[in-house]
Formats: structure tokens, sequence, C-alpha cells
């Protein structure tokens, strides 16, 4: 119990010979546990779905010398640890001190304290919906390490991750543009705040002139979507498609965004568009920078929980109302955006 308490360790159960070599605390064997003195136990074994155990801990001295006492000779590699017990006469003997008690009750509490201590931590003061998700998926890491929940990493991790970084460099191109549209608005800007000018960090020559290529293309894709649709609905209602030279028309707009881009290279400016000022620039580089902000965070996340399967946690382990009623922070909204399976699955009112 100290064990399974502690460790969050799965009880273990009975199975057949022709299952996987998967073991849990109760069917524990000589080899899975090595004892260095003076208090230090590592278990490597196969667990659940034959995720590797492998974790060295720290245990009370009398705790200690009794796993030294279970593994005494005769015991010998292949000989059960606790051999005078199993997962039912433990089961029993909980469930006879509290009705409904079994050994994976207490997994399940460690699972949930340790989300509710992890969110409490975490969660700063006044956060932002992007922090809140921030502190509620590291808490839900926390709990996916205790209890073991891995996975091995995606085959497309390092394309999601080059995806987001291309999606900051984007955003951040949008913002050279915008300061060289405030300096085109205020000439004076160019000596008082020089930093205007300067380049974004992994933002270049080479790699606006491939992002401009890129816009282009996705604008001529947008238009020809749209044509597309077009001609399907006027074909629906029996009405003439439209001609090769109306798709030939709006296709010119990515080629004047082309040229402007082109235009933009040689002078180094851009001009301002519209009613444009320089408090709405500003307001526009403080919403790039939330965006920035958002996804920076996105991408620690997803590379951080690269081999963390956080599914069965939150699933299963976590108690949703621990999302509510957090001093410095209302989580009321956050858990009815992401947590939509609580909603459906546990009938829990948002």
């Amino acid at each position: 119990m100290y064990l399974i308490d502690r460790f969050a360790l799965r009880a273990g159960n009975e199975k057949g010979e022709d299952e996987a070599d998967t073991v849990g605390c109760c069917s524990l064997r000589f080899e899975h546990v090595t004892l260095e003195p003076p208090n230090k136990v590592t278990f490597d074994f196969l667990g659940k779905d034959s995720i590797r155990y492998l974790n060295t801990v720290e245990v009370d001295p009398q705790v200690f010398k009794n796993l030294k006492i279970f593994k005494r000779p005769p015991k010998k590699e292949g000989d059960m640890l606790f051999d005078r017990i199993n997962t039912g006469l433990l089961n029993k003997h909980l469930g006879e001190l509290m009705t409904g008690l079994s050994a994976k009750v207490f997994r399940t509490f460690n699972a949930s304290f340790t989300f509710q201590d992890q969110l409490r931590k975490l969660t700063p003061g006044n956060a932002s919906v992007v922090d809140k998700y921030a502190a509620y998926t590291e808490a839900n890491r926390q709990v996916a390490i205790l209890c073991n929940h891995k996975r091995s990493v995606p085959k497309t991790h390092e394309v999601a991750i080059g995806k987001l970084e291309d999606q900051v460099r984007a955003l951040k191109y949008q913002k050279m543009r915008i300061r060289k549209q405030m300096i085109e608005l205020d000439p004076k800007l160019k000596k008082r705040k020089p930093e205007l000018l300067e380049y974004e960090s992994d933002v270049d020559d080479e790699w606006i002139k491939q992002h401009q290529k890129d816009l282009v293309e996705k604008q001529k894709e947008q238009i020809r979507k749209k044509f597309e649709k077009e001609n399907e609905k006027r074909q629906k209602e029996d009405q003439k498609p439209l001609g090769d030279k109306e798709l030939e028309s709006r296709l010119e707009a990515a080629d004047e965004l082309a040229a402007q881009f082109a235009k933009e290279n040689r002078s180094g400016t851009v001009e301002p568009t519209g009613n444009q000022t320089i408090e709405k620039c500003e307001k526009a580089l403080e919403k790039l920078d939330e965006k920035i902000y958002t996804l920076r965070s996105q991408r620690e996340m997803r590379d951080l929980n690269k081999e963390t399967a956080l599914g069965t946690s939150k699933l299963n382990y976590i108690d949703p109302r621990m999302l509510y009623g957090l001093e410095g922070a209302n989580f009321r909204s956050l858990v009815c955006l992401v947590e939509e399976t609580w909603c459906s699955d546990r009938e829990v009112v948002c």
C-alpha cells in the first residue's frame, strides 16, 4: 500500500500465459527492484500496455528494510517479490475498511491531488486564457508523468513544430511591415525610434522573399477555390458557368500583391493603407505580440508533451470540478473551451 500510495503504481492483475509480461505492484518480481543504501529504490518493469516504468525513488527506512527482507536469499531472479499477496486479497482487505475502496482509488486520488496542487502553483494571478491553458496542460503533464502515461514521439512532431515556428515568423514579418508603415506616417520616428527598422530575429531577406511568394500562391489558391465553388453553385441553379477570362481577371489581385511586395523590397518602405494612424499601428502591434505569445506557448507545450500521453489522465484521473473556484483565476470558461469531453461524457454542467 505504501508503494501504491506514494508512487501511484498500479496494483497489477493476474493474466494468462499468452499475454505480455506486464506487471504491477503486487506482481513485482525479484529483478524488478534494485536497492541502493541507505534508502534508494529503483523500479524497472513493463507496466500496462508494455510501457516501461523506470524510476528511482527514496523511501522510508522501514520500507527499505522490508524490501531488503523480501529480496534476501533464497529468493532469486524470477521469484515474486510479494509472494503471499495478490490484487484480489489486497482489494478485499481495502473493501472491508471502506465500501468501494480499492487500490485504484489511491492512484486516482494521487493523480487528482497532484493536478490540483500543480494548478494552484502554476497559475499566475490575473492570468490570461493562454496562461491558464498553459498551467492546465503542465499540471496535466505532471499527472501523466506520475502515472507513467508515455507514448512514442509522433512522426509528425518535427513538422508540427516547424509549422508553428513559421507562423511566428509570419507574424514577425507583419510586425516589420507595420513598423515601416509607422515610419511613413511619421518620418521623425526614424531618428526617435531607430529600432522600428530593425529586423526581427530569425527573419532575413531570403525568408521574406520566400514567404512573399507563399502569400501570393496562397491568395491564388483561395481565388481558384472560391471561383470553383461559385461555378458549382451556378451549375446547381442551371446557370451558365463563369469562364476562364473571369478567373484570370480575379487572379490579377494576386499579381498586384506580388508587384507590391517587389516594390517594397526595392524601396525598403511600406505604404500605409486606408485611414491608418500611428495609434492603430500600435494597437495592431500589440495584437500581433499576443498572437506570437500564444503560438510560442503552444510550441513549448507541444515540445514538452511529445513523449507524454495526456489523454488518459485527462479523461480518467482528473476531477473537472478542480477547475472551478480557484483563487486568482476563474477556469469556468476555460474548461468549457478545452474540456468538452467532460461536458458530454461526465455530464458536467458548464
